[in-house]
C-alpha cells in the first residue's frame, strides 16, 4: 500500500493569520489564494461567484510584509528506487515527469518515459507501484524582490 499525501500540492505558498495559503505576487502585494469559505469571514473576496466553480476561489491582497516565508510545495514520489516529480494524478495513476537534463538519459531511457517537449518527459505508473509520496519544501528568499 502506497502512503501519500492526502491532497498533491504543487505551487507556492505562504502563511497568512497562521493559516497556509498559496501565493502569487500582483503590483507589488501578496495575492492570497483559498478554497475555504470561511476565509470570506476573513476579508477574502469570491472569484466569479456567479460561475459556481468547484471549487470555490476567494483571493485577498496582501502587503508583503503581512505574510511569513515563502515556499515551494512539489510532489515527489519514490518509484523503483528513484526520485521522481509527480505533475499530476490522473485516473488511478501518477503522471511522472523528467527532464534529461536532470538525471541525464539514463532514467528516461530506463523507465520507458515518452517525450512530450523538447527537454520533457512523462511516464504514467499505477498509484500501487510507488513506494512512497511525499512532498518537498524549498524557501524561496526574496520573492517579492
Amino acid at each position: 500500500m502506497t502512503e501519500g499525501i492526502e491532497k498533491m500540492r504543487n505551487s507556492i505558498y505562504t502563511t497568512y493569520n497562521g493559516k497556509e495559503y498559496r501565493v502569487v505576487r500582483r503590483d507589488g502585494y501578496a495575492r492570497l489564494i483559498s478554497n475555504d469559505v470561511i476565509d470570506l469571514e476573513n476579508g477574502f473576496t469570491e472569484r466569479e461567484p456567479e460561475e459556481n466553480l468547484n471549487p470555490r476561489i476567494f483571493f485577498k491582497m496582501v502587503s508583503p510584509e503581512e505574510v511569513g516565508d515563502v515556499y515551494s510545495i512539489k510532489p515527489f514520489c519514490l518509484y523503483q528506487g528513484y526520485e521522481f516529480f509527480i505533475l499530476r494524478e490522473e485516473n488511478g495513476h501518477y503522471i511522472l515527469s523528467e527532464s534529461h537534463t536532470v538525471t541525464g538519459g539514463p532514467l528516461i531511457e530506463k523507465f520507458d518515459f515518452k517525450r512530450v517537449g523538447k527537454y520533457e518527459y512523462e511516464k504514467a505508473v499505477k498509484k500501487e507501484d510507488v513506494d512512497l509520496v511525499y512532498e518537498k519544501k524549498e524557501l524561496i528568499p526574496n520573492y517579492f524582490k
